[in-house]
């Protein structure tokens, strides 16, 4: 059997389960595509789909499905599984498609697979889309039938507004993950940075940092330019501590942890000390590799520099079972996006809005009082580089 064969039976399959009578099925030039099959295989799966009573063909008008299972019950009278399954599902089950952007962040596919495990417990029928970008949702979507709600994840990406519309067309209920939509019909679940940071600003005061550097991305997304107007407002409302912004260009998953220690090596001082002792961190998703890349400019932590990373307080791929963290969980966000559909499905006519995730702490060993002075490791790091170089300066041809 040709190896896509299995998933693309699956793929149809799960989309008779979602299908109302008459939808269209996706293209067979579309099908090939999206699986790498042939037009022999496509047509192996269609004709399979078909014999088990989920699909009918017409000369002239094309394939659609027949909605729900498809299935009679067999000649004995007794329903087929897909059937006693949708009966314990009973009246109130719902179809929901999940839309996720193909990207390597461990909090997106944790947040999907944690949603989808949460619907499916109550009965509620769920199919995972992956996409690459907004053509290729569209195209993506041209093949779906309705569904009862949708769930998008664009992953720090703007959502254009035909994507929008073409979702719309898709589902009536339409929840994105992330505060990046304020004002339109759809229901938006994500983090308000600001609470985090001014906490993880006030527990560094606290242990006695007055120098405090802030770093995140200086695209213009709404969670993020929230967290940089409570930076500017604590700048001007706290005498005793200077707040020092590190605005980079980069998205977490564009180099943006490297770009960062980049950014902090340049501003080192002879002694390898950064202009600041403390600093809270927004976007990084690998904290074991932060720390490494950290060590390998001679920043240990906390020794020489307190870090406060603002992120997810509950994955330990972030945490790395080091950092001090404020920010949210994702167990959080997959409830509140969970009880945004609920709430939609029972009021429709209820108004839209953003729902801010509550805000959750873990404590770390990431934080110290402000050093003295640098350590003698850090020196030594500093001083073999420097020797380096002036080596390597020497060994290079004029």
């Amino acid at each position: 059997m040709h190896s896509a064969l299995p998933e693309l039976e699956q793929y149809l399959e799960d989309l008779a389960g979602q299908s109302r009578p008459g939808d269209r099925l996706p293209p067979i030039r579309e099908l090939m595509s999206r699986f790498g099959a042939s037009q022999m295989v496509v047509q192996r799966a269609l004709q399979s789909l078909k014999d088990r009573g989920l699909i009918d063909s017409h000369v002239g008008r094309g394939t659609f499905f027949r909605g729900g299972s498809g299935r009679p019950a067999d000649a004995a009278g007794a329903p087929q599984p897909e059937a006693a399954a949708a009966r314990r599902r009973g009246p109130a089950a719902k179809s929901v498609l999940l839309l996720r952007r193909s990207i390597s962040i461990a909090r997106g596919r944790v947040l999907a697979e944690g949603l989808q495990r949460r619907l499916v417990a109550d009965g509620h029928r769920v199919l995972e889309v992956s996409y690459t970008d907004p053509d290729h949702a569209r195209t993506v979507l041209r093949g779906l039938p309705r569904f009862d709600a949708c769930v998008v994840q664009s992953s720090y990406r703007p959502i254009p507004i035909d994507l929008l519309a073409a979702l719309k067309d898709r589902s009536d209920v339409l929840a994105i993950d992330g505060a990046a939509l304020v004002g339109a019909d759809v229901e938006a679940v994500g983090v308000e940075w600001g609470e985090p940071l001014a906490a993880a600003v006030a527990m560094l005061r606290q242990q006695g940092h007055r120098r405090i550097a802030c770093a995140m991305t200086s695209q213009p997304f709404l969670a993020t330019q929230m967290g940089w107007r409570r930076f500017h407002h604590l700048g001007a409302a706290l005498a005793d501590v200077e707040l020092q912004a590190v605005a980079l260009p980069q998205l977490p998953d564009q180099d943006y942890a490297d770009r960062l220690v980049a950014a902090i090596e340049a501003g080192l001082d002879a002694a390898g000390q950064p202009p600041f002792t403390a600093l809270v961190c927004w976007g990084i998703e690998d904290g074991a590799r932060f720390r490494a890349l950290l060590e390998g400019i001679g920043i240990e932590v906390p020794q020489s520099l307190s870090v406060v990373l603002l992120g997810r307080t509950d994955l330990a791929n972030e945490h790395a079972g080091f950092f001090h963290m404020a920010g949210c969980s994702v167990a959080d966000q997959i409830e509140t996006l969970y009880q945004a559909i609920q709430s939609r499905w029972s009021d429709p006519a209820a108004a839209h809005g953003v729902r801010f995730t509550p805000v959750t702490f873990r404590e770390g060993a990431s934080v110290a009082g402000p050093p003295a002075k640098a350590s003698g490791r850090s020196q030594r790091r500093r001083l073999a580089r420097s020797t380096a170089s002036a080596a390597s300066s020497a060994d290079s041809p004029t």
